[in-house]
């Protein structure tokens, strides 16, 4: 692995800012590197989307101080690569055309179930938005607007209810605060088995 590492960065070690890209191995994993530099004071790393190291440091660092940080983080890095590449395996992929219909029965569904849990709730909404979002689910504004990801409709019922009744509970507390978690348990006492669900899974119907 520093060998590998190694010959990624040396020959650029003096450029001020540059993107590249070679490989690491780790365990059963050969991970792209793509190192950059800036005129930073720390160094960070990230796995990208698509499954890439991303080294991120300042600009005169010296090539072995980045290679024992690398070496320090390889099981962090391994692990989080393992979790994107599972991710990106089970990820569903759309045509433009694909999404329009998609958005359709989105908005069919989460409609029906929208207006099911607000009486239940006593709260009503001004109207409802379906979008393509790339990182969440659900928001309400305080104009009383509902937004929801029309990938939302492809997860278990019990998961679109969820977000449904989160989306809700917030025409009666636009917050995160204890209240707005009890009156979210009230409708649905197990929504921690449900919310820890989406964390875990959602990302892959992205």
């Amino acid at each position: 692995m520093i060998c590998q590492l190694w010959m990624a960065i040396s020959t650029h070690d003096r450029e001020e800012n540059f993107t590249m890209q070679d490989y690491i191995k780790i365990e059963d994993l050969n991970i792209p590197v793509i190192l950059q530099r800036h005129k930073r004071k720390t160094l960070a790393i990230a796995i990208t989307q698509d499954g890439k190291l991303l080294i991120k440091s300042p600009l005169r660092m010296r090539e072995k101080e980045i290679i024992l940080f690398i070496e320090q983080k390889k099981s962090w890095i391994y692990s989080k690569t393992k979790q994107v590449l599972k991710e990106n395996k089970n990820k569903v992929y759309m045509s433009e055309e694909e999404i329009k219909e998609l958005k359709k029965q989105a908005r069919e569904i989460l409609t029906k179930r929208t207006d099911y849990y607000k009486e239940i709730l006593n709260v009503d909404y001004e109207k409802i938005r379906i979008g393509n979002q790339k990182t969440i689910w659900g928001s309400c504004s305080s104009k009383r607007t509902i937004s929801y990801n029309c990938h939302l409709v492809l997860m278990p019922e019990q998961i679109i209810d969820y977000v449904v009744v989160h989306e809700l509970c917030h025409l009666v507390e636009m917050n995160h605060s204890p209240a707005f978690w009890e009156k979210v348990s009230e409708i649905l006492p197990d929504y921690q088995s449900r919310r820890k669900w989406l964390k875990e899974n959602g990302n892959s119907y992205l």
